[in-house]
């Protein structure tokens, strides 16, 4: 990906902390998201709330369109099913796109 200034931009998912809100019907509500650098934003609105599609790759997505101060982003949340045969349970985890910023005269990877 190319900004209007030349710059290239590479997209990937970034992990993250969310501290949710579930209520007694079920719903999950995001009130705050956390960076692994120790920054933390409230979310002051859930724009849109996330149901889960359909499975796809043995995992489930919830979009959740949030506003953190003036700025409006999507963040995700995967369900992942337990794969008896691997050890691994069930998981749920919180992802949002994130932008790398790649010097000028180098493609990204």
């Amino acid at each position: 990906m190319t900004t209007t200034s030349g710059e290239g931009r590479r997209i990937h998912r970034e992990y993250v902390d969310v501290v949710a809100r579930f209520g007694r019907d079920g719903a999950i509500e995001p009130v705050c998201v956390a960076w692994r650098d120790g920054r933390s934003f409230p979310i002051d609105e859930v724009l849109e709330a996330g149901r889960f599609g359909a499975e796809a790759g043995g995992r489930q997505m919830a979009r959740y369109r949030v506003r953190l101060g003036r700025h409006e982003t999507d963040l995700y949340l995967e369900r992942r099913g337990a794969q008896p045969a691997l050890g691994t349970d069930e998981s749920l985890r919180w992802w949002v796109y994130a932008y790398d910023q790649v010097k000028p005269g180098h493609a990204p990877a």
